[in-house]
């Protein structure tokens, strides 16, 4: 490497330090930072839809990013709203075929891109680094099974408490309005107001315009498994 060169954790920020990629080798970790590019989007600007090639794999490094699914006609169904260190896109990519959900920021946010066809390439000559990319998918379909067993089972306070929990991770501010948090968690607009307001009582958050302010984790954690 040309000792000029920034490193791979000056390149890659977050991504070096949590997330899939932090746990990978390090010779993938600098592989990765010389052949992708951060690249920024708008609040509500669409990265990838339903159906379109799988041309690159995604880190997010700052903002945040949701996976949607259209169900019916138009209509996009949230799925997830991803924190720092979140990766996607791979599943696609390696199998050259199209995509099967959307990703769209949910806030301004800089995602580092990897071409898939570099990608790729770089698998055809070191097959020994597929089972770090399986991790991932397997990383995002376990993260997939939980959501959907939560929506199943846990009441929508538990859901609310865990959502806010994973978006407050790294400050105690989460940038989501109330339409947003109810279209995150698949409920209605009146069961999300009862459910933050249960939680305003108790001290465990402070709702504001646009944002809700975690003031008290081990309250949200107190409710996370009731049913």
């Amino acid at each position: 490497m040309n000792q000029f060169a920034p490193s791979s954790a000056a390149v890659l920020g977050v991504l070096a330090e949590r997330g899939w990629l932090a746990d990978q080798p390090e010779s993938l970790r600098d592989w990765v930072a010389r052949n992708g590019r951060w690249k920024t989007y708008e609040r509500g600007q669409v990265i990838y839809s339903f159906g379109d090639p799988a041309e690159a794999l995604y880190g997010l490094g700052e903002g945040a990013v949701e996976v949607t699914l259209p169900l019916v006609g138009e209509e996009e169904v949230t799925l997830h709203r991803a924190e720092l260190g979140f990766w996607i896109g791979e599943a696609a990519v390696l199998a050259r075929v199209p995509r099967v959900i959307s990703l769209q920021a949910a806030t301004d946010c800089r995602l580092f891109r990897v071409p898939g066809k570099a990608l790729r390439g770089l698998l055809d000559r070191q097959p020994e680094l597929w089972p770090g990319f399986c991790a991932l998918s397997l990383q995002n379909t376990a993260t997939a099974l939980q959501l959907l067993a939560e929506a199943l089972s846990l009441s929508s306070r538990a859901r609310l408490s865990r959502v806010l929990l994973r978006l407050s991770a790294t400050e105690p501010r989460v940038e989501a309005s109330q339409f947003d948090l109810a279209r995150l968690i698949g409920m209605n607009r009146s069961s999300l107001r009862r459910a933050l307001a249960s939680l305003e009582e108790c001290g465990a958050i402070q709702p504001q315009y646009g944002s809700i302010v975690v003031l008290d984790r081990q309250m949200l954690e107190a409710f996370c498994n009731e049913p």
